[in-house]
């Protein structure tokens, strides 16, 4: 089997590897670095460093450094950890061969003539192990190898090995060194850009006379996906945790409270000398009691109408129970309860304070006194 059957199967079976190894490594995920295995498509510039004709020394004036747009296409996995991948790579450059024609002329170099595919297996070490940042810089270095004219017909009749002919015709085995750094969108998808070099490997393989080894240099650009392993059963959803009961919080019952009436006194109401009418003042102090008397539901109120003439007096008892009944029909009228209210059968005499005459307020007065209403329920108490 020739070099370039041995590469191509070398190269090719590192790839697959790359592609379908091992997803379950023991490589920690987090939200930027998905521990499972990622292919990639990457396009730079790859640069050949060497002689212009193979048939020639090595010389200042038989050497080249000659670009080329490359496109790859990459697979990685964690080996064992989250530091250390492996990753295989294909990549194919050289694509007009119109200027490496021209350069070359009548000499022989196939790496500048023909089109060009790489086959790459390397190991990349990660500079910032189980980083949680979106930038991860990395190194990496393989093996790999060169082939010109992947798919024509060229025969290697120049290169026989000991025949002392400088330089290989086709192929070429090589040793990449590279830095590069990994820029993450999410744990899926991220940004690679990388640089690297390859040497020549072939003298220690070769071992030919007058050797002129050649170099190659590579920069890439490009992004990373993850992919499932479509062998792999996706493990069953856990069990949904059932929802907490909802047991209430035992409420101890509130101390029962015996309301009672808490009102004092309410305003008394003042008649002119033989009226029974209600004036402004009087309806203003009316109009305080029912407010009171609305905020305090327990209370009860007797109504008595004061006069300070004889019991005898029909005339002065009649004007004193006509007044009471006034007050007793205001409180109605504003939606108090006639439950609430005890209005006195007869007048209460009340003589009038000294010096005061005829003219005495206090004797034309109706009262309205609270208590509780309890007492209505139960008068006993």
């Amino acid at each position: 089997m020739n070099i370039s059957k041995h590469i191509i199967l070398v190269a090719a079976f590192l790839a697959v590897a790359a592609l379908m190894g091992p997803f379950d490594a023991h490589a920690q995920s987090n939200q930027f670095r998905d521990s499972r295995a990622h292919v990639g498509i990457a396009g730079g510039l790859f640069t050949y460093h060497g002689p212009i004709d193979l048939l020639q020394p090595r010389s200042r004036t038989n050497f080249v450094r000659e670009h080329d747009p490359a496109i790859a296409i990459l697979g990685s996995f964690p080996i064992s950890t989250d530091r250390f991948f492996f990753r295989g790579m294909v990549l194919f450059t050289n694509f007009s061969t119109k200027d490496g024609r021209r350069l070359v002329g009548d000499g022989r170099n196939e790496f500048l003539t023909e089109d060009i595919m790489i086959f790459e297996s390397e190991v990349v070490m990660t500079l910032r192990a189980g980083s949680r940042s979106r930038f991860l810089p990395y190194i990496f270095t393989g093996f790999g190898g060169m082939l010109a004219d992947t798919f024509g017909s060229t025969k290697n009749t120049v290169d026989l090995p000991g025949i002392g002919v400088p330089g290989p015709e086709r192929s070429v085995y090589q040793m990449p060194v590279g830095i590069g750094f990994d820029y993450a969108f999410d744990g899926c998808i991220s940004a690679f850009a990388e640089g690297s070099y390859r040497f020549d490997l072939n003298y220690v393989f070769r071992n030919e006379r007058d050797y002129d080894p050649h170099n190659t240099s590579l920069v890439l650009g490009g992004m990373r996906f993850c992919v499932k392993n479509p062998f792999k059963k996706a493990a069953p959803p856990p069990p949904a945790v059932p929802p907490p009961l909802d047991v209430p919080a035992y409420t101890p019952p509130l101390p029962r409270s015996v309301k009672v009436c808490t009102l004092v006194d309410l305003n008394s109401i003042y008649f002119a000398t033989g009226s029974a009418e209600l004036d402004s003042e009087a309806r203003r102090l009316l109009d305080e009691n029912i407010e009171a008397l609305r905020l305090n539901p327990t209370c009860c109120v007797t109504i008595t109408g004061h006069t300070d003439s004889a019991a005898a007096n029909v005339y002065a008892i009649r004007i004193a129970r006509q007044r009471a009944e006034v007050v007793y029909a205001y409180y109605l009228a504003a939606g108090l309860s006639p439950e609430l209210f005890k209005v006195d059968a007869e007048a209460i005499t009340t003589p009038c304070p000294k010096g005061k005459g005829e003219e005495c307020k206090e004797v034309h007065r109706v009262e309205s006194a609270p208590f509780d209403c309890s007492r209505l329920l139960f008068p006993n108490r």
